[in-house]
């Protein structure tokens, strides 16, 4: 008899549910067919566990400067720098049911995040729009949802990148000027993408510069 290869986990959540309890590089498949699957880093830690991981920086190995579609079908290493690609954060986000943790280790060590209680975004014919809604709490502050600055909430903007400027109110390509993709309004108070240890904002005003951050993380988990 033919050996049958057993279709991978949807996400890290289903790992987590099936007892793997040690965070690290997973096998998935959010695909609709059962010969497809990816590698990703699963943390099975914060909050209980189940994060898969979106975004990862852990050093400046890895340009995060890149063009539509190196963000479109992701690149990196899941274990240090990686970006998931846009395409699969879609197929994970698309019940409109996960939530976002966002969290920057600074040089001192602390890590400060941010839970966004419903996170989604769409597919490629609308430009990956990010969805937004429900709670923020944390210790990095809101800077994606309800800024208090409404040219900086990021609630249905586009993505966009170096070479695809898809931003809005802003005269001239935010993602060209940051260097990096992102989803941008008339620019942004967050900005995880850009040049490692640059100048740029990185979540202000907790934190100011990117010489100043050890590590960012981005996660996502459904209810």
């Amino acid at each position: 008899m033919a050996n049958q290869k057993f279709r991978a986990a949807a996400d890290c959540k289903e790992l987590r549910k099936n007892g793997h309890a040690d965070s690290g590089v997973y096998e998935i498949n959010p695909y609709d067919t059962d010969s497809d699957s990816l590698l990703v880093y699963c943390d099975m830690e914060i909050m209980g566990g189940g994060w898969t991981v979106i975004q990862k920086r852990v050093d400046g190995s890895q340009s995060f400067e890149v063009n539509w579609a190196a963000y479109k079908n992701g690149f990196g290493t899941p274990e240090q720098n990686v970006w998931i690609g846009n395409d699969v954060i879609h197929l994970l986000t698309k019940g409109n049911n996960s939530s976002l943790y966002v969290s920057i280790t600074i040089q001192n060590g602390a890590s400060l995040y941010e839970l966004y209680e419903k996170f989604a975004i769409s597919d490629e014919t609308e430009k990956y729009k990010l969805f937004l809604a429900g709670t923020a709490e944390g210790t990095l502050g809101d800077n994606m949802l309800n800024t208090g600055l409404g040219s900086h909430d990021l609630s249905g903007m586009y993505f966009s990148t170096p070479d695809r400027d898809n931003d809005r109110g802003y005269d001239g390509s935010c993602a060209a000027n940051y260097n990096g993709g992102w989803w941008f309004n008339d620019c942004s108070r967050a900005f995880l993408n850009g040049p490692w240890h640059g100048t740029q904002l990185v979540w202000f005003p907790t934190v100011k510069s990117g010489s100043s951050v050890k590590e960012t993380l981005m996660m996502i988990r459904h209810h």
